[in-house]
């Protein structure tokens, strides 16, 4: 079972990723500075390398981690005995307001932020981004996915589910499309869109420290995080250091520099 819904997981991750690359070519917001076919192979690069090296935590982590729930019956759902319906909703919210916590840690922690910071030195913001991550910052999000697997006593049907949405979210926010203002107000009033995540992209520390839902915007309302930005500031993106928006190496040695 766990194989066939990560190999979903997989099919949902690389048909959205295509249609949000076809889309954003069409409404685009912002003039791409720099070589978008370049932007593409690097991010794919990064992406590559992760994959590789995430397998061994998923394989000998997260998914005996969840085989055990199921068997065991461990975690907070467990005990509540509720509707399988019920159960899934509460665990998909939960799981959102974990990543939230999480995504707000590593910009609020100075160790985790030496790994997540290179995800934002990209001085561009394009479906691609969403591939953007250090290969450490991406094994430490493993251990705590296992730490909420067995808190929250999470289903493997509910888990996967929360990870292609996840997913899906992630590369949608961080696509380069313009939709229409009165659209755009209307969906992040519950969902984290282009605009509201082009804010945490900002070289301006104010809004780049705040936002940090992942797909429920209400996390950033109810602990006051939401920050609105500028036009202007949203035009310029990135880190003050300029000089790593690629290259593999200086990539992965930036949190050592």
């Amino acid at each position: 079972m766990i194989e066939i819904l990560s190999n979903i997981k997989l099919i949902f991750f690389v048909v959205i990723f295509i249609i949000l690359f076809i889309v954003e070519s069409y409404y685009t917001k912002r003039e791409w500075l720099s070589n978008r076919n370049i932007r593409l192979v690097f991010h794919s690069m990064i992406a590559l390398i992760n994959t590789i090296i995430i397998r061994v935590p998923t394989v000998f982590l997260v998914i005996p981690s969840l085989m055990l729930i199921t068997e065991s019956n461990y975690g907070l759902l467990n005990t509540l005995n509720l509707h399988f319906f019920i159960e899934g909703l509460l665990g998909f919210i939960l799981l959102d307001l974990a990543f939230y916590w999480w995504h707000r840690l590593n910009h609020t922690n100075s160790f985790l932020w030496k790994f997540h910071s290179m995800h934002h030195l990209d001085t561009h913001l394009d479906v691609t981004t969403s591939l953007r991550f250090h290969t450490i910052e991406l094994l430490l999000s493993s251990i705590y996915k296992v730490l909420l697997i067995f808190l929250i006593g999470m289903p493997i049907s509910v888990f996967i589910f929360y990870e292609i949405i996840l997913s899906a979210s992630n590369q949608f926010h961080h696509s380069n499309i313009g939709l229409p203002e009165k659209t755009n107000s209307l969906l992040q009033s519950f969902i984290v869109t282009p605009k509201y995540h082009t804010n945490h992209h900002t070289v301006v520390k104010d809004s780049r420290e705040a936002n940090y839902a992942s797909i429920l915007t209400f996390w950033d309302y109810i602990f006051f995080t939401y920050k609105d930005s500028t036009d202007d500031d949203r035009e310029y993106l990135g880190l003050s250091d300029r000089s790593k928006e690629f290259g593999i190496i200086a990539n992965l040695k930036h949190p050592f520099d």
